[in-house]
């Protein structure tokens, strides 16, 4: 048996910012440990600047 925490989220895309930061805060919430949250948003700014680069390289291919 496999034991699996989960987290389901609905997520209005008519509002992204404020949904994707609720969920941020939900999954940050279950890390009681300082370090450990503190490790998991820098892994998920890795995430975000890796897409950011991706996208802004992209934009001179669409000129």
């Amino acid at each position: 048996m496999i034991q699996r925490n989960l987290i389901e989220c609905t997520i209005d895309i008519s509002q992204p910012l404020p949904e994707l930061a609720a969920v941020i805060s939900a999954v940050l919430a279950t890390r009681p440990d300082v370090d450990a949250r503190i490790e998991l948003l820098h892994a998920l700014e890795d995430q975000i600047t890796t897409a950011l680069l991706a996208l802004e390289g992209g934009e001179e291919d669409d000129e």
